[in-house]
Parts: structure tokens; sequence; C-alpha cells
């Protein structure tokens, strides 16, 4: 069985409109769940997340209150997934209509990368050495 030392979770008001984005559009491979569940995980070459039903009854009430007035809001974070051929990538989520944050191009540091923004607005920054 693969270890995951973490497993990032984003919250959608829709899970299935998420779901379809992220399997269909981004290419991501769902591992376990059903939307009806409220929680999902899916994996991108060694990456896993979850996906999850903004509103839920999965935790505590004061956590679940929590999640509820967070869930719409933008966030300033961006969650980084390593890809074997990032201008592939960029090319397939082009032709997929991904909206596109942050064109793809060499960094200083060394990464070639571009960042997309998912139906919630969540951002992932795609990268190859």
């Amino acid at each position: 069985m693969e270890q995951w030392p973490i497993s990032p979770a984003l919250r959608f008001e829709d899970l299935g409109e998420a779901l379809d984005f992220y399997r269909d559009k981004l290419g991501f491979k769902l591992e376990q769940g059903e939307v009806d569940e409220g929680n999902l995980a899916v994996s991108f070459d060694h990456s896993r997340m979850m996906l999850e039903q903004g509103s839920t009854s999965f935790y505590g009430d004061s956590y679940n209150s929590a999640i509820k007035e967070r869930i719409g809001n933008q966030s300033p974070n961006s969650l980084y997934l390593q890809s074997s051929d990032v201008d592939a990538l960029y090319h397939r989520y082009q032709e997929a209509g991904v909206k596109i944050i942050d064109p793809i191009g060499d960094r200083p540091w060394g990464q070639r990368e571009f960042t997309i923004e998912d139906p919630s607005g969540n951002w992932l920054s795609f990268w190859q050495r």
C-alpha cells in the first residue's frame, strides 16, 4: 500500500462539480469515495489530496461551523504538484478551457511551472525541474 505523508483537503460547495473538474479536465484519478459520501481521495502522479463537500457533519460542531464560514472564500494558497511533462499538461489544460492564473514559464528557482484555478478559486501550480 502506498503511503501518503501529506494529504491536503480542499472543500467545495458542489463536490460533483469539483470531481468532474479534477478527474475529467485535470486528469486526476479517483482513488476512493463517492460524491454522495461527501469525501473523495484523488491522485495525480505522486500527489494525493482529499476533495470534501463544504457542508458536512464529519467533524465536531465547532469545526463544521468554521468550515461553513470559510467555504466559498478564495484562498491565497497554491498547492504545488510535480509533473513529468509540464508542457504537455499545460497545453492539455489550455485546450480543456481551464482557467490559467500564471502562464507556463521558467522560474529563477530552477523550475518550469504554471498555475491554474479550480471552480472554487483554489490554485494549483504544476511544476517540473
